[in-house]
Formats: structure tokens, C-alpha cells, sequence
């Protein structure tokens, strides 16, 4: 199986590889950059070496009932190592953030697992990958034609009557497609909401959408985002 020098290798490589990957986040300013990626590598590493070595603690017992698998505590690597990728994703004004380098915390700890067992050729083609993906794709990603998702909050004086359909009508000829709406009167003060969900392919030109909205006098407010 190897000797001390076999196993620290083993750690010492996974720090390397897994560093590859973790300077790649850490140049994007992720919270998961450098020393997370090759403390979580080198941890994964360290967990694979002990499942494969744990049977010599047991070596000279004999019994039927004491059975030594080294696949349980990978098992409960990669099961724990889901609650970090959890804290780095961020959910913000709609928007998720950090699931990319969530995915890279797992895939960081499964390469680790496989350097741990000895699997270099594996663990390295797959750092090879990963940084492939991560440094080439992105700009291909970007080009792939994709649904973007825009809430519209208008605020204008009186009810709603009819004034509803004529900003519904302005948004479907901008490209937008109305998902979902709801309906705010304050008949007190003299005022109505109106929160519209939208769908539209590609990026769409918020500003002129604002501006045709404000051609409309009753309108107060307006918010896009």
C-alpha cells in the first residue's frame, strides 16, 4: 500500500492540485480561493489515507462481527463536505452567486479522495479538466442564449381600472412576458401598486422600458430590477 514517504507525497500533491484550482477562485475574489481549496484537498487526502490504513489498527483481531470498509469514511467526507459548499453560495436581490465554487469544493474533495488512494494519473487529469472548464467555457457560457427573469414594481396615482392592461401591453411589445402580476390600492391615499414578474430572452434594455413607462403622468414610481 506504501510507506510514510508514499502517504505524504500523496497529501502534497493534492495541495498542489488542488491550489491550481483554488488560485483560479481566488483571482475572481470567491470566498472559497486558495487556502480553502488545498486545506479541503489536503483534509480529503488525509480521510482517504486513514479508510485505507484503518485496517491495520484491527490487523490481528480476529472476528466475525468487526468488518473494515474504507469506502464510509469517503462516504461521510463527501457528505460533510456539502455543508461548506452550502455556506459559500449567496442568494442576493434574486441573484445566486457561488454555486460554481461550491461545485469546485466538491469536486476539490473528490480528487483528494482519489490522489488519496493512489489514483494520480486521475486526480491530475481531472485538475486538468477543471481549470479547462473554468478558464475556457465561461466565455461560451455567456453566448448561450438564456431566459432572464426581471420583477417590476410600479407605483402610480389613482386605481387601477384599465392603466394596468396599457403598462402590460407596453412590456410585451419591449420583449417582456408577463409571468405573474399583483395588485396594491390605497384608496386612502389615492394610489396603486402593481408587481409584475417578467421573462424575456437575453439581456433586455432596462432604461428604455423606464422611459416608455414615463411617458404615463400618473405614474409616481419605478423600480427594475
Amino acid at each position: 500500500m506504501g510507506n510514510e514517504r508514499e502517504w505524504l507525497l500523496r497529501i502534497f500533491i493534492t495541495g498542489i492540485l488542488s491550489g491550481i484550482i483554488g488560485w483560479e477562485r481566488e483571482r475572481h475574489a470567491r470566498a472559497a480561493g486558495f487556502r480553502t481549496m488545498i486545506l479541503v484537498g489536503m483534509g480529503c487526502c488525509l480521510s482517504m489515507i486513514v479508510s485505507l490504513r484503518i485496517y491495520e489498527l484491527f490487523s490481528g483481531i480476529d472476528s466475525l462481527y468487526l468488518t473494515v470498509d474504507p469506502a464510509r469514511i469517503a462516504y461521510g467526507v463527501l457528505t460533510g463536505i456539502g455543508f461548506i459548499g452550502a455556506g459559500t453560495i449567496i442568494r442576493d436581490r434574486g441573484k445566486v452567486r457561488g454555486i460554481t465554487t461550491a461545485s469546485c469544493l466538491w469536486v476539490v474533495s473528490s480528487m483528494g479522495l482519489a490522489v488519496g488512494c493512489g489514483y494520480y494519473f486521475l486526480g491530475i487529469a481531472t485538475t486538468i479538466m477543471v481549470m479547462l472548464t473554468l478558464l475556457t467555457l465561461k466565455g461560451i457560457e455567456t453566448k448561450i442564449p438564456h431566459d432572464t427573469y426581471t420583477r417590476i414594481k410600479i407605483k402610480f396615482s389613482g386605481t387601477v381600472t384599465t392603466f394596468s392592461d396599457e403598462i402590460f401591453q407596453i412590456l410585451s411589445d419591449s420583449g417582456h412576458k408577463i409571468i405573474e402580476s399583483s395588485i396594491f390600492e390605497n384608496k386612502k391615499e389615492n394610489f396603486s401598486v402593481v408587481e409584475i414578474l417578467c421573462r424575456s430572452r437575453g439581456k433586455k434594455d432596462g432604461i428604455s422600458v423606464m422611459n416608455a413607462l414615463k411617458s404615463f403622468d400618473r405614474i409616481i414610481e419605478i423600480e427594475y430590477k
